[in-house]
């Protein structure tokens, strides 16, 4: 039986996470774990042998020498026949390459000391703590090095380095080892996710050819359906008449809630399942004021509530929470239909009730380890960028190659702060705490500021960027809105080939029923185009077009959602219009001032 694609899309969704995870994670092999140190001390051999900073040659051949023979050892020895703490003697072996090549190329001066973090990684990727206490060990020891060689070069400044740099190691050791095992507890419980979703597929599969076999014999309608339902045993189904007292109750029905068929069967009334508060908060959402009645009239006005469609989607299967016999809360997803007669009339209502309490939990762990890592790693990159201005503005003026370094290191951690704080705002749109600060402002001039921004990138890229303004006062978030501004410019450039142009246009729009006039901003480009089943998934979280991932263009898939759940803040519209091969355009519209959340 063939694998339904809902459940296709999600393992590849999943690819990019265990591609990563093949070469530094959990799952690696001990060979793949030894590529990435591989690859980069490679590469700084040709550092080498373009930049003469070689001091000792013997040194930086001894380290070469020993990081072939871990890559030989990685793959001739039989590691699966020994204990997992054995591989660790690879990544310390690494580690001594790179004292080694410290050493040989300036010591505490060596360009290529940092390769010495990759093997600290390979290590506190393990389980257990082993690896972080040994990774922080060797690195002291690595630093030392030097002053090992040669002990007139060992100072004060020997052994502060030693503990500054240590104390750096544990760190990313320690955060590296936690991230690892939280993804490792997240992919079991997602792989056992899906497992249990492909049985229950497979369960209402044959459920329904169960169904389509009994119809097929002109069975009594009453008798098919309770035979199809008494034969159930993984969902609940439950059958009411028109009064929403229960008539048939299954198997799933009763180990779902804990009632056994002859306590509920003639006895119940569909909307005794539910959890009350929430069936009359719906009730009052739906209706503006709260259920009038009591007993049996209010019992059908609550039932309505259950029947009728999801407000904004006109679903009729939405999550309900219902309260099992010993009091228990369970999110169940409810199919309700309706039951009709031969003449039209209604004759009650079969609901199917699917168990999702364990997958809206996974959700909501998802969702709060997105927010947790964002929180986590947010701190330690807000130190770093402020300990880089302290080294900047220090007594000690830097040398032009250490100013570049500090630039080069800056800019990396300003765009992962922007990432992190990306992933923060998803996780208060997905909380519902995402809010905007309006005030009154001319998003011609949040337009320019972006186009200013934008305008390095895009010569850089070789696109002709420009911009055709007009005044246009709105109330809104200009620091929310410039957000949006700078991701539209970015996506449009990175997808726009050299030589070709993107131009951004702001305006008034037309006027509301007040007379009031709001904004159209609008971002075009000359670039790749989007497929056409691809433009309702461009706002989804962590969606990348089939175009950026053949082109290998950086990016999360971030920017659009975010730009989305602004928008939406404000009460306006994105749209988005592609032909494949000749561009894109995406629009914004605003209106003159967002409406107050509180009514």
């Amino acid at each position: 039986m063939s694998t339904p694609p809902g459940v296709d899309r999600r393992r590849r969704g999943s690819g990019f996470l265990r591609f990563v995870s093949r070469y530094t994670g959990p799952e690696a092999g001990v060979v793949e774990r030894q590529l990435p140190f591989v690859l980069a001390f490679s590469v700084g051999m040709v550092v080498l042998a373009v930049v003469d900073v070689v001091v000792d040659p013997t040194l930086v051949l001894a380290s070469a020498i020993v990081t072939v023979a871990v890559l030989v050892l990685a793959v001739t020895l039989p590691w699966r026949r020994w204990p997992a703490w054995a591989a660790d003697v690879l990544p310390v072996a690494s580690l001594g390459a790179v004292s080694l090549l410290r050493a040989g190329t300036g010591g505490p001066s060596s360009v290529l000391a940092a390769l010495l973090f990759i093997p600290v990684l390979t290590l506190a990727s393990q389980r257990g703590r082993r690896g972080v206490t040994l990774a922080t060990v060797c690195v002291v020891l690595v630093v030392f090095t030097p002053a090992v060689i040669d002990p007139s070069t060992f100072t004060s400044l020997t052994v502060a380095r030693a503990v500054v740099v240590a104390l750096v190691a544990f760190v990313l050791a320690l955060v590296s080892h936690e991230t690892t095992e939280r993804l490792r507890v997240r992919n079991a419980a997602l792989d056992r996710l899906r497992v249990d979703q492909d049985e229950l597929l497979d369960l209402v599969r044959t459920d329904a050819e169960v169904i389509a076999r009994v119809a097929a014999a002109r069975e009594s309608a009453l008798e098919q359906m309770v035979a199809v339902i008494d034969s159930a045993t993984e969902q609940a189904i439950i059958a009411t008449d028109a009064d929403g007292v229960i008539q048939v109750f299954n198997a799933g029905a009763e180990r779902l809630l804990g009632h056994a068929q002859g306590s509920v069967v003639g006895r119940l009334r569909l909307t005794a399942l539910h959890d009350p508060d929430e069936l009359r908060e719906r009730y009052r959402s739906a209706t503006g004021h709260d259920v009038r009645g009591e007993g049996e009239q209010a019992d059908r006005r609550l039932l309505d509530v259950v029947v009728s469609p999801a407000r904004g989607d006109g679903s009729n299967v939405r999550d309900w929470t219902w309260v099992r016999r010993d009091g228990e809360r369970r999110t169940v997803r409810l199919a309700v239909t309706r039951r009709v007669e031969g003449d039209g009339a209604s004759s009650g209502l079969v609901v199917v009730a699917t168990d999702v309490t364990a997958e809206r939990e996974a959700a909501a762990f998802k969702d709060q380890f997105v927010s947790l890592v964002s929180h986590e790693l947010r701190t330690p990159l807000t130190a770093v960028l402020g300990y880089l201005e302290l080294l900047q503005d220090g007594p000690d003026p830097l040398s032009d190659e250490q100013r570049e370094y500090v630039t080069i290191i800056e800019r990396n951690a300003r765009r992962q702060l922007r990432l992190v704080s990306d992933l923060l705002l998803t996780a208060q749109v997905d909380a519902g705490t995402f809010q905007v600060s309006p005030t009154r402002i001319d998003l011609a001039d949040v337009v320019r500021s972006s186009v200013a921004s934008a305008a390095y990138a895009a010569q850089n890229a070789g696109v002709t960027l420009t911009q055709d303004v007009a005044p246009t006062p709105v109330v809104a978030d200009a620091t929310r809105l410039a957000q949006v501004v700078d991701n539209l410019l970015t996506n449009a450039i990175k997808f726009t080939r050299p030589g070709g142009t993107v131009v951004v246009s702001v305006a008034p729009g037309p006027p509301d029923e007040s007379g009031r006039t709001g904004a159209v901003l609008e971002v075009s480009d000359s670039g790749v185009g989007i497929a056409p089943d691809e433009i309702a998934r461009l706002t989804q979280r962590f969606f990348r077009a089939a175009s950026a991932q053949r082109g290998a263009v950086p990016g999360v898939g971030l920017g659009l959602s975010i730009a989305k759940a602004v928008v939406d803040a404000h009460g306006g519209t994105l749209d988005v219009a592609s032909t494949l091969g000749e561009g894109t355009t995406m629009t914004v519209r605003l209106p003159a001032q967002p409406e107050d959340p509180r009514g």
